[in-house]
């Protein structure tokens, strides 16, 4: 289960990280211009991100969610869900083709290259890995994220240890040189929270949809949303102490890290790069999974057209992007957490907990079943078709949902091998055992009738 949760978090980490916060430049216009004002903004992150995270991933888990549409519709009124899925649509849309901007500046700033050298390398890396399945694809964001982790903590110890200015002065160079992305220090924050939250918002809900313990995805989708939320905070800090050598930079967090040395600055330029990558996958691949849900056989055509246009919008100036395209996607995702937040806190917190400790209760009878050295009793029958009864998937979705854990474990605890084909029919085998036992019940019911008329 640790090792799970870790998966989760680093996954969901590295489809919320982007191009403006792995480069720095969000940051810069969100935090940094504001002096040691964007520090307390960036505290407030803190307080906000991690349970919203867990309220998203435990959102996907519960449903079974393969796109954000089955959530957004079971939560909310269908005006309301239709509005959030097609401006979720749009937003994404929007993120990635930023994305792949950020990729160009990215190769440009450190190698010289031209933009599109980047942005197309880059698509070419988000086509080859959108063919993945799910679960590839989750790992291989969150096989990324330490890298960047160490990177962006390997700028914030220099920072720190390097400073020789005043923090009345690092303080008022900002404000004076800064480009603020919105008035005052508190809208930003806000800002920057909806911004935060939403560009990772589809494929976190992919995601968790992936993981059958809600339990499971809600602790990750905490610790990934803290591991943003205290980078995002020694990040502010460690470019204010460098404001006068970042301040004019296309990616502060690269140049920040050049000074250091700079073969930690190309590890790091492709550190930024690689983490620019997850985020343009996570949107284009839930972007590509979510339009091709009438027709998941198109999936494949869909997510490569939209990536494609997505390159030809990305030769916009990427500072220019953020600064004009964030601050509106930020307002939307601000009502999108409000919904989902919202609707989890006042209800469906208590069911989720509720259906997963339902499929804790499924997995551990499943288990019992699949042991030749235990015994099978109708009461595990009837307690295992009580709780299949009760959950808010069918049996069919359960099976198939708990099938590749709960084939792990039982080989990992009990030495019990089971095959792929096994696997592949369990939830057929689950739910023909609740149509047996319901078929019982009524020919029980049916005959203990018969028996009181013929007494009367």
């Amino acid at each position: 289960m640790v090792k799970r949760i870790i998966m989760i978090g680093l996954a969901y980490f590295g489809v919320t990280v982007g191009a403006g916060f792995a480069s720095g430049q969000e940051m810069l216009q969100y935090y940094v211009s504001y002096g040691w004002w964007g520090v307390a903004g960036a505290l407030v992150n803190l307080l906000v991100m991690p349970i919203t995270a867990m309220a998203i991933l435990q959102y996907g888990s519960y449903f079974r969610a393969q796109s954000h549409g089955k959530v957004f519709h079971s939560i909310t009124s269908m005006l309301v869900a239709k509005f959030m899925d097609y401006g979720l649509s749009v937003a994404q849309f929007c993120v990635g083709f930023v994305m792949l901007a950020g990729a160009g500046s990215n190769l440009h700033q450190q190698f010289g290259l031209p933009l599109w050298v980047g942005s197309a390398l880059m698509v070419v890396l988000v086509l080859g890995a959108g063919m993945l399945n799910t679960d590839r694809v989750s790992n291989l964001i969150g096989g990324i994220t330490p890298l960047m982790i160490a990177l962006l903590l390997a700028a914030v110890v220099y920072a720190v240890l390097t400073f020789d200015g005043t923090l009345e002065g690092v303080h008022q160079f900002a404000l004076q040189h800064g480009t603020p992305a919105l008035p005052n220090w508190f809208l930003a924050t806000v800002n920057y929270t909806g911004l935060s939250m939403f560009s990772g918002i589809a494929m976190a809900i992919i995601i968790g949809g992936s993981n059958w313990s809600p339990r499971a995805a809600g602790w990750g989708g905490f610790l990934g949303g803290l591991i943003f939320s205290g980078l995002l905070l020694l990040m502010v800090v460690a470019l204010l102490l460098r404001i006068e050598d970042v301040y004019d930079a296309d990616l502060p967090t690269l140049a920040l890290i050049d000074k250091i040395n700079p073969v930690l600055g190309v590890i790091a330029s492709v550190g930024t790069y690689l983490m620019i990558f997850s985020t343009a996958l996570g949107v284009f691949y839930s972007l590509g999974r979510r339009l091709a849900a009438p027709r998941p056989a198109a999936g494949r055509l869909i997510f490569a057209v939209v990536t494609l246009v997505g390159f030809g919008l990305s030769f916009l100036p990427f500072t220019s992007l953020v600064n004009n395209v964030f601050p509106v996607i930020g307002w939307l995702g601000v009502l999108f957490v409000a919904i989902l937040l919202g609707t989890w806190l006042m209800s469906a917190r208590t069911d989720i907990s509720e259906e997963g400790l339902r499929r804790d209760r499924i997995r551990a009878l499943l288990l019992y079943r699949l042991d030749p050295q235990r015994r099978w009793t109708p009461r595990h029958a009837n307690a295992l078709i009580q709780a299949v009864d009760e959950s808010n998937l069918r049996a069919r979705q359960l099976g198939d949902f708990v099938a590749p854990d709960l084939a792990r474990e039982a080989q990992q605890t009990r030495g019990i091998e089971i095959s792929e084909e096994e696997q592949s029919r369990l939830g057929e085998r689950l739910s023909d055992l609740q149509r047996e036992h319901r078929e019982g019940s009524e020919k029980s019911g049916a005959h203990s009738a018969q028996q009181s008329d013929e007494r009367d």
